[in-house]
């Protein structure tokens, strides 16, 4: 058999500025998209899984970035017309294999994931199967489910299982295309939008409602069952917590499996709550901590969700406090442009961070000696995406009053010990280490984390979603309207 495999992945805060245009997306093309194999990546994992069945995997595009705000209508237009017109050229296929994230947005199309499916669909005709692997923080549609056979979903967060999860949807994709199974999958979305910080699958709920899944698939009632948190940053309808079984030809079952289990999910609404501790005290509980390395979490600016990187909260009070033996790392390209003009061993005096729009603090003027410039390339150690590498840009480390700055040119999310050692910093030897994230600082940190606070720090990512201006999610939803009830009352 012969599968293509390709995709489009992006993940979209639609508050977030600017629009985004080609330059956020690595391309990969034709056969580099096979560079991702043996990583732990979904493209990779399709690839190594067609490979292990004896499929031939024909390598299409894949195009991914980090998480953005809204991608430019001609640009993904564009990026869908080549997947679909490398699909075409592909020859006879026997079943489509996407990696795509679930949760991107494109002027005009607010469920772009969606329309990818569909695209692909309408080129391939109802004859040729399609397996879709999405991210744990996918807001999935039935549009969706109406043009793949398969979808899958990341059964963690941090995510440490994305080439698994794309290796069953292969497995799967390659029974349909034999006739052995067919797949019918049902999708349930209580109305419920949890935040990120309240979706981490090693502690309750979530972990009891994907122990209950895999409960579920073990008794072999279903194919797959997945529970999706969504990703509560994209104000489209499809935003919120969704739950897929699918079952092999029987749509009563896997309504009645996934009804029950987005029950579940209502019921636990609550656990899913968070609180996050103010700048200031946070900061002084980090300082007085014996020992470390303590984190702390700066919600707000979380750039696996689309944030930029360059809020300054934890800087400016780190420095007001006179912490020692901190380290942040914040992504300011003209910072990092001065410290390159200042040279090794030269002073850097500038305004750092909080330039890229009114969400993430003001610019933190600061004074330091510059220790290393380097070029930010690294790979990542895992659990999450491990193989898969990294360009910061420039990267200046600078000493500044007893907190160690790390500049880079673009923002990376920070779920990796790579990213510090890359720069010969050793993570267990600092006392404090300011991480931009949610949940997924624990892939990398978790193990040597000796004390975490989660800060309620201004931005795009803050857990108050009252203070971000929604107009097309579903209402009532939970956490915003607090009496939001389901079954809706008639």
């Amino acid at each position: 058999m012969r599968f293509a495999v390709g995709g489009i992945f992006n993940e979209t805060n639609t508050f977030a500025a600017p629009v985004t245009d080609i330059s956020a997306f690595t391309i990969r093309r034709g056969e580099a998209c096979l560079d991702l194999a043996g990583a732990n990546h979904s493209l990779g994992g399709a690839i190594d899984a067609c490979r292990e069945l004896g499929i031939e995997a024909v390598p299409t595009i894949y195009a991914d970035s980090l998480a953005t705000g809204t991608t430019a209508r001609p640009i993904f237009e564009a990026l869908l017309d080549e997947l679909a017109e490398r699909i075409i050229s592909a020859g006879p296929l026997d079943g489509i294999a996407l990696a795509l994230h679930g949760a991107m947005v494109a002027e005009g199309h607010p469920d772009a994931d969606a329309a990818i499916v569909q695209r692909v669909r309408e080129v391939v005709g109802s004859g040729v199967p399609i397996a879709v692997a999405v991210d744990f923080h996918a807001n999935i549609g039935q549009p969706m489910l109406d043009a793949a056979d398969i979808v899958t979903v990341y059964d963690t967060y941090p995510h440490c299982d994305q080439a698994e999860r794309a290796r069953e949807a292969v497995a799967l994709l390659a029974r349909t295309a034999r006739g052995e199974i067919r797949p019918v999958t049902a999708l349930v979305k209580p109305p419920m939008m949890p935040v990120p910080q309240g979706q981490h699958t090693e502690q309750p709920p979530f972990r009891d409602l994907l122990a209950r899944a895999h409960e579920i698939e073990a008794r072999g009632d279903a194919l797959i069952v997945s529970v999706a948190g969504g990703f509560a940053y994209a104000d489209v309808p499809e935003a919120g917590l969704s739950v897929l079984a699918t079952t092999d030809g029987d749509p009563a079952l896997a309504h009645a499996i996934a009804s029950d289990l987005a029950r579940q999910a209502w019921n636990a609404r609550d656990r899913m709550a968070v609180h996050n501790v103010p700048v200031a005290d946070a900061v002084a509980e980090a300082i007085a901590f014996p020992g470390g390395p303590v984190m702390l979490v700066d919600v707000g600016d979380n750039i696996g969700g689309g944030t930029p990187g360059d809020g300054t909260a934890l800087l400016a009070e780190l420095l007001r406090q006179g912490a020692r033996g901190a380290i942040m790392v914040i992504a300011d390209r003209e910072a990092v442009a001065l410290a390159a003009r200042a040279g090794v061993g030269g002073l850097l005096e500038a305004t750092v961070g909080g330039k890229t729009d009114r969400w993430h603090g003001d610019p933190v003027p600061v004074r330091g000696r510059v220790r290393s410039i380097g070029d930010g390339r690294w790979v990542h150690e895992g659990p999450e995406w491990a193989g898969v590498p990294v360009e910061m840009g420039t990267t200046a480390v600078v000493d500044v009053d007893g907190v160690t700055l790390v500049l880079t040119e673009r923002a990376t999310a920070p779920g990796d010990q790579q990213q510090l050692k890359s720069l010969g910093i050793t993570p267990t030897e600092q006392r404090i280490i300011v991480v931009k994230a949610a949940v997924r600082w624990r892939g990398g940190y978790g193990p040597i984390a000796r004390h975490a606070i989660h800060v309620d720090t201004p931005g795009l990512g803050s857990a108050n979603l009252a203070g971000f201006p929604y107009h097309h999610i579903r209402r009532p939803i939970w956490p915003l309207d607090a009496d939001a009830a389901w079954p809706h009352p008639a």
